[in-house]
């Protein structure tokens, strides 16, 4: 049976497995309030994760209809995969606003976005069958997310009353355009999804439609954490802890040494984001991994494009090239 660990005043964990090599898990969240149960986030739906979430509520002694509110911290499948399981049990689902309309897209059955997505690989390097090894592979992972509507949308700075407790929405931006955490300043207390992990760095990529500048919207909300008055990080991913600002820092200075190997691996003769990529990542194991390394180099090419260090130059594949 999976347990329903204690990890912050009135909060307890569950750890939900994920069929993914490079993660392994998810952590749900179970708030109890004065006036029912709320989860945050819902992890992948696959049969195991379903059956340790029952489990891990069985544990807390309630099961699916105690759930009476879900908050969706972004729309990624280990988060918002088993949300709809969860409303038709009962719960009131909750995302970002923004939020709810890049998941219409990511997730919708015309594959628009993951189509231009494709393209937008091809033209920096991609291989053709890597690109379509990356479109087959995201296509798939649809089926593991749950039809998610209705869902409420919550606004930026939003007080949300959850069983009797407050918790302010924080949009933090980055790891998608519109991801958001909870906040509970009464016990300090910071539902990060994956903006802060404690062992890992959120990917952070660049993908079409999207903000001009995910890494500069990343690394300013992260600063933004260090002014909170966290005492507790509850992560996606990894276990609980309580130096916010200290991983903070360690964040950044992660993300300005790849910026430094960014410039030194587009030295030289103009190369593709692909190839500077195969730089960065020289071992990648999955069609998930590939897209998750080239969109995250052309966040930090984007990052330094837009402070002057690179140009982009328009050829066939796009290449770059320091300036």
């Amino acid at each position: 049976m999976t347990s329903a660990e204690h990890v912050a005043p009135g909060v307890r964990r569950l750890v939900l497995p994920l069929p993914i090599p490079s993660l392994r898990a998810v952590n749900v969240y179970l708030l109890e309030g004065d006036r029912g149960w709320t989860v945050v986030d819902s992890g992948m739906h696959t049969a195991e994760a379903e059956a340790a979430l029952r489990a891990g509520l069985a544990d807390a002694a309630i099961g699916m209809p105690d759930i009476r509110t879900a908050f969706i911290t972004h729309l990624h499948p280990d988060h918002l995969g088993m949300a709809g399981t969860l409303r038709d049990s009962g719960a009131e689902l909750l995302m970002h606003g923004p939020e709810i309309a890049r998941a219409r897209e990511v997730w919708g059955a015309d594959h628009r976005l993951i189509d231009r997505t494709y393209e937008l690989f091809e033209r920096h390097g991609m291989p053709k069958d890597v690109d379509e090894g990356m479109r087959a592979a995201w296509i798939a992972m649809g089926s593991r997310v749950d039809p998610f509507e209705p869902i409420r949308a919550v606004t930026d700075g939003e007080v949300l009353d959850l069983g009797g407790r407050a918790l302010t929405v924080i949009w933090t931006p980055g790891h998608t355009d519109h991801h958001a955490v909870l906040f509970e300043a009464s016990t300090g207390t910071l539902v990060a999804g994956d903006h802060v992990l404690p062992r890992i760095t959120s990917n952070v990529g660049v993908y079409p439609d999207g903000r001009p500048d995910p890494l500069g919207d990343f690394l300013s909300a992260l600063e933004r954490m260090k002014t909170l008055g966290v005492k507790r990080v509850l992560p996606a991913h990894g276990d609980p802890f309580d130096d916010c600002a200290g991983r903070v820092d360690e964040i950044l200075a992660h993300h300005a040494m790849r910026l430094d190997a960014t410039l030194e691996a587009a030295s030289g003769t103009p190369r593709s984001a692909y190839a500077i990529c195969r730089v960065l990542f020289p071992v990648l194991r999955s069609p998930h991994e590939e897209r998750f390394a080239l969109a995250e180099t052309l966040a930090h090419l984007v990052y330094l494009e837009k402070r002057g260090r690179v140009i982009e130059i328009d050829n066939r594949p796009i290449t770059w090239s320091v300036v």
